[in-house]
């Protein structure tokens, strides 16, 4: 997946752990209602799924993916 200019051009290479999970958004919601915070909303990945990036309490960075059903 293609960078785009509003993630910033700083981003220094890095690795990103993702967890599968079975609704991306229902997902991402129950992150902030136990008190993580969504860094990247939700977006779709065409012909793949969907993802956002997120944190828990204490600013740990990772990322939720939904595959599309194939």
């Amino acid at each position: 997946m293609q960078m785009s200019p509003e993630w910033g051009g700083d981003a220094p290479a890095h690795w990103m752990a993702y967890f599968l999970v079975a609704d991306c958004d229902v997902t991402a919601a129950k992150i902030k209602e136990l008190g993580g915070s969504v860094k990247t909303p939700a977006m779709d990945i065409p012909n793949v799924g969907r993802f956002a990036v997120v944190t828990d309490p204490q600013e740990a960075v990772f990322a939720i993916f939904q595959p599309i059903a194939r």
